[in-house]
């Protein structure tokens, strides 16, 4: 290990002698990261490669150094930082760690460590378990794929972490980082015309933040989606059959808001089983993609069922699915389905199939169903089917439409018809 040029690396990470890129403030990620650290657990922030996690690591980092803490005392760690290549497992981690402690100014105070993409440096649950039992220090670690979640991580860590999931911008984080702040139900009125432009915008290219103020959004948006397929799903799944784990990458992105079944993709696009299996994994893995399960009480009619198909952000969908014609309802059911599981959570978030039809998406609040949501560009009575079961039940249900709002009687019941640009401006 070069000492020299890991501190050199090091420097250029912190904020010992310069700012770091703070970007704009994504205060709840923060605040939420500040409360679990300082109760002594590892904060572990996941998301979707380019969601604005290292952004968000640096912003905790300068509100710490706001409130009195000597920039000194926190050590940032990029490992996608080509001069760190040489720390790869937890004993090169204590070396590093070792190297920091050597031109710490405070030797007697506890530090802040932030490890980013740390999926990357095999058994670091052992390095960031040992500063927390100790109480040496503490520590925030990220990471653009489940491996920071996974049952191995979960047994290591012992209950002494607790997950952040960081995703794109909502519509309202996309606002404010355009500088359109609403504070108020007159603001949203007022500027009406402008919000739908936007509207518009970050239904067609999403909210990757590096995204937002761009003039070449599909081409970074290209950009984007060949580095996860290569950085995080490819190299780490050490994947030979490039072309067939593409192809089932497209697929499943061009078809946001299909259901589907393993077995049947595998004989529509001539790959084995098993394969599919597999790279479906993988995918998921690196937060690319989501199955939403439809709601039933038999577990296992849940596990055999078709799954419907979803991408992280509908920009991806957009720029790099295929489709025929240029219909807006599935990015904007795709929208809708990123929303409610930053709202509710991944868990918490399943479709309803009757006898009749299909709701789009159905909460599940512990044992009981919270409400239901039913997403249309236009609405039309063929969506009331659906719904019609749930509403017998008393379960709640809205319709989210691109432009519509009033309130409607379907089989005795009244239910409201929202603009979706406007319900995603309300709090959960």
């Amino acid at each position: 290990m070069n000492r020299e040029l890991i501190l050199k690396a090091l420097i250029d990470w912190n904020f010992w002698y310069k700012d770091q890129f703070t970007g704009y403030l994504r205060e709840d990620y923060v605040k939420e990261i500040l409360n679990i650290i300082n109760s002594w657990y590892i904060a572990s922030v996941l998301g979707v490669k380019r969601a604005g996690k290292s952004t968000i690591l640096n912003q905790v980092a300068k509100k710490m150094i706001e409130s009195g803490v000597d920039p000194f005392d926190i050590l940032i760690v990029n490992f996608e930082d080509g001069r760190l290549a040489s720390v790869q497992n937890v004993e090169d981690l204590f070396r590093l760690y070792e190297i920091y402690l050597e031109i710490k100014r405070k030797k007697d105070s506890k530090p802040y460590i932030f490890l980013d993409e740390i999926q990357r440096i095999n058994g670091w649950e052992g390095f960031a378990r040992s500063l927390i039992d100790r109480k040496e220090a503490f520590v925030i670690v990220s990471g653009s794929t489940s491996d920071l979640i996974s049952d191995n991580v979960r047994k290591k860590l012992a209950g002494r972490h607790v997950v952040i999931r960081v995703y794109p911008l909502s519509f309202k984080e996309y606002l404010n980082f355009k500088g359109l702040n609403l504070h108020n139900e007159v603001d949203i009125i007022a500027r009406e015309s402008e919000i739908k432009s936007y509207f518009n915008e970050y239904l067609t290219y999403g909210g990757f933040p590096g995204i937002v103020n761009s003039n070449v959004k599909e081409q970074l948006l290209s950009s984007l989606y060949e580095d996860i397929i290569v950085r995080d799903v490819i190299t780490p799944c050490k994947i030979k059959e490039v072309d067939k784990l593409r192809l089932l990458s497209l697929y499943y992105i061009s078809n946001v808001g299909n259901r589907v079944r393993l077995r049947n993709v595998s004989r529509q696009l001539q790959i084995p089983l098993r394969t599919v299996e597999r790279f479906t994994q993988c995918l998921i893995r690196a937060n690319l993609i989501y199955f939403v399960n439809p709601l039933s009480p038999n577990l296992s009619v849940m596990t055999r069922a078709e799954k419907k198909v979803y991408v992280m952000d509908q920009g991806l969908a957009n720029v790099i699915g295929y489709r025929l014609n240029s219909n807006l309802g599935s990015p904007l059911e795709n929208l809708v389905f990123v929303e409610l599981v930053r709202r509710y959570g991944e868990e918490n978030v399943f479709y309803y199939r009757g006898k009749r039809g299909e709701a789009d998406f159905v909460i599940k609040e512990k044992d009981s169903v919270k409400e239901a949501y039913q997403v249309t560009y236009y609405l039309n009575e063929r969506e009331y089917k659906g719904v019609e079961e749930l509403l017998k039940w008393n379960i709640p249900v809205k319709f989210l439409t691109f432009d519509e709002e009033r309130e409607i009687n379907i089989k005795g019941k009244n239910v409201n018809v929202l603009k979706i640009w406007k319900w995603l401006l309300n709090n959960k």
